[in-house]
């Protein structure tokens, strides 16, 4: 059984006028589909199937199939929802016809990227690949590829907020851009599939989601402050904070997603974030002493070597959204509310 944060943001996000009807007795295949932001697009899709009777047939391409059966313990018995332990860089063999591929298997988090480099990147590049070799067979509708905003690499400060149009530098003989390098060539392998193949492919370029479901393990500052509400433990900042960054509440990213998905435009990229702009530091003492102020923690600054994980030290990320606003996309969930809806989330658990 779904907990009731998560059944309320299912709720919200299907009742919102984009285009579901097109998903009505389809099949679609979501590759990395245990995963964070690509498991709730799933609750999403289950959830059409018990509230409004849409008969998505949904393939869940998974690493670990132990893990998403936990996930998706709630929806085993439905026949609709179909698990496969499949690592995408291998050849990829399933007889259904599939009308929409969502490609969101990767490793997103800087202690993966910095033990496993060569596992970050080929999920982007060889299960890139085999994914739009399936999709050409399946002649599908539509192939959703999760990218990143990081893609943009290190521009100047005046192209903040980033266009989709906007790149600057990486250096690829820097390991650290193994995660966002191997992002911009599955773009690239998406675009040529398109142009010589007639792939339908659309990009979504998410910026820091959080929601319920956010595993607290991953190494990231916001994900650390989660776990140390939850556990009512003063946060401990790990650098001086100033980093500018922004926040989107994992319904509104979903929302986008799919807007994207059956609203958008083929062979387009769309930034998928929020417009408000926040420091690192500024975002735990604003959760510490105003959006949680009743636990009576504090914020202590500290220094820790061993927390200095492989990732790319942008000191701001802020995107553009009016392209996917164009759409009829539209924010609903600021921070503070955002922030509660997952501290209680995990706290229902």
């Amino acid at each position: 059984m779904r907990n009731s944060i998560v059944t309320e943001d299912l709720k919200f996000m299907t009742d919102q006028p984009i285009a579901w009807e097109r998903l009505k007795n389809k099949t679609v295949l979501v590759s990395g589909a245990a995963g964070f932001l690509p498991s709730y697009m799933v609750e999403t899709l289950l959830y059409l199937n018990e509230n409004k009777n849409f008969n998505i047939k949904i393939i869940g391409l998974v690493r670990t199939l132990n893990k998403a059966k936990t996930k998706f313990k709630h929806a085993l018995k439905s026949p609709l929802l179909h698990l496969i332990e499949q690592d995408v860089c291998h050849p990829i063999y399933i007889e259904d016809k599939i009308d929409f591929i969502i490609h969101a298997a990767s490793f997103a988090t800087p202690k993966v990227f910095k033990e496993n480099p060569i596992e970050t990147i080929l999920p982007n590049v060889i299960g890139t690949k085999n994914l739009l070799d399936l999709a050409h067979k399946n002649h599908v509708e539509g192939f959703l590829y999760f990218s990143t905003s990081g893609v943009y690499g290190f521009v100047n400060e005046n192209d903040y907020p980033i266009k989709e149009d906007c790149f600057g530098s990486l250096d690829s003989m820097d390991i650290s851009s193994c995660y966002l390098e191997s992002k911009r060539m599955g773009e690239m392998l998406c675009s040529a599939w398109m142009y010589q193949k007639g792939v339908p492919i659309r990009v979504v370029r998410p910026a820091i989601t959080y929601g319920p479901g956010l595993e607290l393990e991953g190494g990231r500052s916001f994900e650390d402050f989660i776990s140390c509400i939850v556990k009512k433990q003063d946060i401990i900042l790990y650098s001086n904070g100033t980093a500018i960054r922004n926040f989107c509440y994992i319904a509104d990213a979903t929302l986008g997603f799919f807007t994207v998905m059956l609203n958008g435009k083929d062979g387009e990229a769309y930034n998928v974030a929020t417009e408000h702009e926040i420091s690192i530091k500024e975002l735990a003492e604003y959760l510490t002493y105003t959006v949680f102020p009743e636990r009576k923690l504090k914020v202590i600054m500290a220094c820790d070597p061993s927390k200095e994980y492989l990732r790319m030290n942008f000191s701001r990320t802020t995107v553009d959204i009016s392209k996917i606003k164009a759409l009829g996309w539209k924010l609903t969930f600021p921070i503070a509310e955002g922030f509660k809806r997952v501290v209680e989330s995990c706290e229902c658990m």
